[in-house]
């Protein structure tokens, strides 16, 4: 090749990674460390860590962390993350300080101590990978930046504690291209739901489309995505969850409105049929994909994020079978006890969990732990 001829190919090649370069910079994408496995599944294996995130005050959250880790298996291990070390007393006072149904205390909590702002919501701050086959130890995957961080010093500490975490217990961190909560995604062995918000966040603004942004999940979570554009307006967890052997349980807002005790809810209970519609969405969407689909009461309220949900629940398996711990309300036994019949036809066993205090903030258990590591 003469010596214009090289000058050309060289032209091009620059050419073609500048391209490349163009495209990374507007899908926004980084790529994950490429070793690591998939996204942690809701409905399979041991449970054998999770993380919990307090602050002082946060009154709502104490009642159902006494609850939830006086009920864990002894051999789970805790951590409580927390801005400072005060939060972290104030919560282990609350846990010794709440009734519980067990006679002993709950264990005490593993302090990290971040030293700045955060909220009291781990789930919506990292997605867990497994560790792939060369590693010891899975990643956890922040999102691009959080919701309000900008302007919420709260927020803008909430989009550190990936890194706060995975430096404290010896693990992995890295920062997704993508904008999302942790409860935009729900996933068991094989896909991955993804809620509207991360379909509205990415869309046009980290990626082209959604065909785009389906890839980048599929790459980056390592299992098959199942974009939900027209369910509910909330998180994936509030709305469904992955059952295990090809089955999902979806929200069903007609099935509870029976059953349903009197409650004051925000703009009262929404069981219109525009509402209804995208709840059955979700159930066509799993049915497509494959999944045999099972239905649930859930009550949404007309403010579109406060719910009655029998779904928002902690799933461990363990010798064979798996058990939830389901968020329950006081005043609502017979709706409680329609979500328990349908976790218990499914084969689970169900450990209820008193949720009252929490979940007017648009929120239950699902949402306040997050799980860092399962067999």
């Amino acid at each position: 090749m003469n010596t214009q001829g090289r000058h050309i190919q060289l032209i091009g090649i620059c050419i073609g990674l500048l391209a490349a370069a163009i495209v990374l910079a507007m899908t926004g994408e980084r790529e994950t460390n490429a070793k690591s496995g998939p996204m942690l599944s809701e409905c399979d294996g041991r449970i054998r860590s999770i993380a919990i995130q307090y602050v002082r005050g946060a009154d709502f959250a104490a009642p159902v962390y006494r609850q939830f880790l006086g009920e864990l298996p002894a051999d789970v291990t805790v951590y409580a993350v927390c801005p400072d070390r005060e939060s972290f007393e104030e919560l282990q006072s609350r846990m010794g300080a709440e009734s519980s149904r067990k006679a002993s205390p709950p264990r005490r909590p593993r302090a990290i101590v971040t030293g700045h702002p955060m909220t009291a919501w781990s789930r919506d701050r990292w997605i867990s990978l497994r560790p792939g086959r060369h590693e010891s130890a899975g990643t956890l995957v922040a999102s691009r930046g959080e919701n309000g961080g900008q302007i919420w010093p709260q927020r803008q500490g909430d989009q550190r504690i990936a890194e706060d975490l995975a430096r404290a217990i010896g693990r992995g961190a890295t920062r997704s291209g993508l904008y999302f909560d942790g409860g935009d995604f729900l996933a068991d062995s094989q896909c991955v739901f993804v809620a509207p918000g991360a379909i509205s966040r990415n869309v046009q603004h980290t990626c082209g489309d959604e065909s785009e942004l389906s890839e980048i999940v599929r790459r980056q979570l390592g299992l098959r995505p199942i974009l939900l554009r027209d369910a509910p307006d909330h998180h994936a967890g509030m709305f469904m969850m992955a059952a295990g052997d090809g089955r999902v349980v979806v929200c069903d807002p007609k099935l509870a409105k029976g059953l349903l005790a009197p409650v004051e809810l925000p703009g009262g209970a929404d069981f219109s049929e525009s509402t209804q519609r995208r709840f059955d969405s979700v159930a066509a969407a799993a049915t497509a994909a494959g999944y045999r689909v099972t239905r649930i009461p859930c009550v949404p309220s007309c403010d579109g994020k406060t719910y009655i949900t029998f779904v928002n629940g902690i799933i461990d398996q363990r010798d064979g079978r798996r058990t939830i711990y389901m968020p329950t309300y006081q005043g609502q036994a017979r709706l409680n006890a329609a979500g328990q019949r349908v976790w218990e036809n499914l084969g689970y066993r169900v450990v209820p969990i008193d949720v009252t205090s929490t979940f007017r903030y648009f929120g239950t258990l699902h949402c306040l732990v997050n799980v860092i590591e399962k067999d």
